[in-house]
């Protein structure tokens, strides 16, 4: 009874013109369907934002117009998909394009693992969805354990810093993460993560860590991944990213950054098997994660929250 009344007494009055123009929509424009996803989380405030929008095609709006929807969205990553003929009903086909606010990306894990959440949900008797990028490049989003979504990227080997290099990131380490936190091991990537740095510190409180987010402009490296152990019980390893000279000053969760850590971790502490990684950012969020030494990949499973959904006008 009190919303009745709250909505007759404060229910603001619009002219009748005023009303009539209010809600019309200019026919000419494109109706999409969106959805907000958090990738790796259950949580309403955890995991790493996406927006996901339904075209068509992906010729269906121009690049400036798709960017324009990345920007007003504002998310860290938004999504478009299209649906292509190729594919079943049990993995049905749809195009790929991952948008910034700014520039458009080459690929984006969490990005993936939310669109093929979305679409999973939509698709009911599907279990995986396949992705075509335009780049030619092929992924799998698939049904995992206990409502997880997984995907696989390729897997990336890190390799030690040479002395001088090494001796700049450790400068860099000790300003960013404090001079008390020792640093044993420095490395980086060395194929298509070249300018991704990994470092693994000797601490068990990695996420309350008050880190000086510029030191890392003065670094050779576009991305620090940042490894310690856990003291979750059944968590292997903890993680943190940062990317300010990129304009991601701290990722939330990075799926691409455990394709560079997961591999070091395995080996450096002679794991094998699936096992549970932990990104401690502020919104922190949650990985199964599972090297395939033999094909190169990495399979990333995660849960995903549903944020909202709506209609978009382009």
């Amino acid at each position: 009874m009190l919303a009745m009344r709250w909505g007759q007494q404060y229910a603001p009055r619009i002219p009748s013109a005023v009303a009539a123009t209010t809600m019309t929509i200019d026919t000419r424009l494109q109706t999409l369907a969106f959805s907000i996803e958090n990738a790796f989380t259950d949580r309403l405030g955890g995991g790493n934002p996406a927006a996901i929008v339904h075209v068509p095609s992906l010729q269906a709006l121009p690049d400036a117009t798709l960017q324009t929807v990345a920007a007003n969205f504002n998310q860290p990553i938004t999504v478009f998909v299209a649906p292509k003929e190729a594919g079943t009903a049990q993995v049905p086909t749809f195009g790929i394009r991952w948008f910034t606010p700014s520039i458009e990306a080459p690929l984006c894990g969490h990005g993936t693992l939310a669109a093929g959440a979305a679409l999973l949900a939509l698709h009911a008797d599907a279990q995986a969805i396949r992705f075509e990028a335009t780049s030619g490049k092929h992924l799998i989003a698939r049904r995992a354990e206990e409502g997880r979504v997984e995907i696989d990227l390729d897997s990336e080997r890190a390799e030690a810093l040479k002395p001088a290099e090494d001796t700049k990131l450790r400068g860099v380490l000790a300003r960013a993460l404090g001079k008390d936190v020792p640093v044993k091991y420095t490395g980086h990537g060395v194929t298509h993560l070249h300018m991704y740095a990994l470092a693994e510190v000797d601490t068990l409180d990695l996420k309350n860590i008050k880190v000086d987010v510029n030191a890392f402009r003065d670094s050779s490296f576009l991305v620090h991944v940042i490894v310690a152990p856990s003291l979750v019980p059944g968590v292997a390893f903890e993680s943190r990213m940062f990317a300010p000279s990129a304009g991601l000053p701290e990722d939330p969760v990075c799926g691409t950054a455990h394709t560079l850590s997961t591999p070091y971790w395995m080996d450096a502490n002679s794991l094998s098997g699936a096992v549970f990684a932990k990104q401690v950012s502020e919104r922190g969020g949650d990985l199964r994660v599972l090297l395939d030494s033999t094909e190169g990949r990495i399979k990333l499973a995660g849960e995903v929250r549903t944020v909202s959904k709506g209609e978009l006008y382009a």
